[in-house]
């Protein structure tokens, strides 16, 4: 075969494939129910929420990362829609300071912690930290991961359509 007809067979071989994968895509999304995209206003209503959602405060010492905060809605994740808000610090202490800052902030502010504690190593946080919230009556994560040696983030996180993300 000369390389014009193995890339027209290929083709020929690769568009009912194509073509099963957009029907079964299709069809799993009616049977799944996803659940909207972005572009709708409740998306756009939700991440405003999301985003005014007061997290506990940064440990003492701590300093926002310059461009280090946004929202997000993500809808390219499966059949849930994720919606976003966080916010980057930098902070010298230790892996295991943040844990017990917020462990003690988020749970004042009214955060259900993990059942335990996460682990840490000298420099270094192996599990995020996520809590759990109703939030205008829809359940909301609290999460702080260790992003860089001395960096962490906070991020609050809802999925649209109101089910119990995960962390």
């Amino acid at each position: 075969m000369t390389g014009l007809t193995k890339t027209l067979v290929g083709a020929a071989c690769a568009l009912p494939l194509a073509l099963a994968g957009t029907v079964v895509y299709v069809l799993a999304s009616e049977l799944i129910g996803v659940e909207g995209t972005c572009e709708e206003p409740e998306a756009v209503h939700r991440l405003a929420q999301v985003s005014a959602v007061p997290t506990p405060p940064a440990p003492p010492g701590a300093t926002v990362v310059p461009g280090g905060s946004g929202a997000e809605c993500l809808d390219d994740s499966g059949t849930e829609v994720w919606l976003t808000a966080w916010t980057s610090y930098a902070y010298d202490g230790t892996p295991e300071q943040v844990v017990d800052h917020y462990w003690t902030a988020a749970r004042t502010a009214g955060w259900e912690p993990p059942k335990s504690r996460p682990k840490t190593i000298p420099g270094l946080l192996l599990d995020d930290v996520c809590f759990r919230k109703e939030v205008d009556g829809h359940p909301t994560l609290l999460s702080v991961t260790q992003s860089g040696r001395h960096e962490y983030a906070v991020t609050v996180n809802a999925v649209l359509d109101g089910s119990r993300p995960t962390c």
